[in-house]
């Protein structure tokens, strides 16, 4: 694996025509809007969540890596070539290689904890019964910045526990976060 200059967000987005998945300030806030981009052998549109948490992260680490390199390098970690989800084993890697110093938790609770104290951290949970990866980070005093959770909630600041009330609903949760910087 190897970092890759980032290009800017107009530049990767206007080449693909999908300037309306990225927020002003460069993260990708909507993967159905990622319609120019394949991962898995699909578009990237139907199943890109774990990459978009991995992209908005490295951006805001300052981490340089494009999205279009970082989706054909976690596709090329998948065992097989089919279209399918981001499986935990693929996210653990990459992360280890961009953001090491992880640490992950399973069950809603331990999750909500744990990520109350963090820095920023990736939910991985059952949106509307469809596995899903939503990443954050802190922003001010006890909010996040979340990204791609859903429709009408793509680019949106919350407390962990209002981002639990509304997804972490039912099923599996697990959480890779980073601790809170002193």
């Amino acid at each position: 694996m190897q970092e890759q200059p980032t290009p800017t967000k107009e530049n990767e987005a206007s080449a693909l025509n999908c300037s309306g998945a990225w927020t002003e300030d460069g993260y990708i806030k909507d993967q159905d809007l990622l319609t120019g981009y394949t991962y898995r052998t699909i578009p990237a549109m139907q199943n890109s969540c774990g990459p978009v948490a991995v992209f908005n992260l490295c951006r805001r680490t300052g981490k340089k890596v494009s999205f279009d390199h970082l989706l054909k390098e976690m596709d090329g970690m998948h065992m097989m070539h089919i279209p399918g989800p981001t499986f935990m084993y693929v996210m653990r890697k990459v992360l280890t290689f961009y953001l090491p110093g992880w640490q992950e938790v399973h069950g809603r609770d331990e999750a909500v904890d744990a990520a109350e104290h963090s820095s920023m951290g990736i939910f991985r949970y059952h949106e509307k019964h469809i596995p899903h990866f939503v990443g954050y980070f802190r922003q001010e005093g006890d909010t996040f910045r979340f990204f791609n959770v859903d429709n009408e909630i793509e680019d949106s600041v919350m407390s962990i526990q209002e981002f639990a009330a509304g997804h972490l609903l039912g099923g599996s949760v697990k959480l890779i976060w980073w601790e809170e910087e002193e």
